[in-house]
């Protein structure tokens, strides 16, 4: 847990920085920040009709009274995408999209319920019922 905090408080800001200077070089810096504010736009836009739409989807699984997991999932993946597609880069814009996916952010949900499973499984996690 803690390398990934570091990974995340001190590496991804510096391979952003990286990219950037990559990317000037090659495409200049006014395409640049064009490309990171076109990039926070779409993603914000994308984000709301997804986020409305999850909602939606909520409200359609609790009225059938079916218990609301893919909204949910769809919700916390769009709320994890959110603050990335907001922070200006390309890696957390690309990492944002991808989460915008429903495919892909369903099968992140998947392994990780998977891990999940196998720690409880293992005795890593104890579940405690009252």
């Amino acid at each position: 847990m803690a390398l990934i905090l570091f990974i995340l408080l001190i590496g991804l800001p510096i391979a952003e920085i990286a990219l950037f200077i990559k990317a000037s070089a090659v495409i200049g810096w006014w395409s640049v920040i064009g490309l990171t504010i076109l990039t926070a736009v779409l993603g914000t836009a994308l984000i709301r009709v997804q986020g409305f739409q999850a909602l939606h989807n909520l409200r359609g699984s609790m009225a059938e009274g079916k218990a609301p997991v893919e909204p949910v999932v769809d919700g916390v993946f769009l709320l994890i995408a959110a603050p990335l597609m907001m922070t200006p880069g390309f890696l957390t814009d690309t990492i944002g999209f991808l989460l915008l996916v429903p495919p892909v952010r369903h099968e992140i949900a998947r392994y990780a319920l998977r891990r999940l499973r196998r720690a409880v499984d293992n005795g890593n996690i104890r579940v405690v019922r009252h």
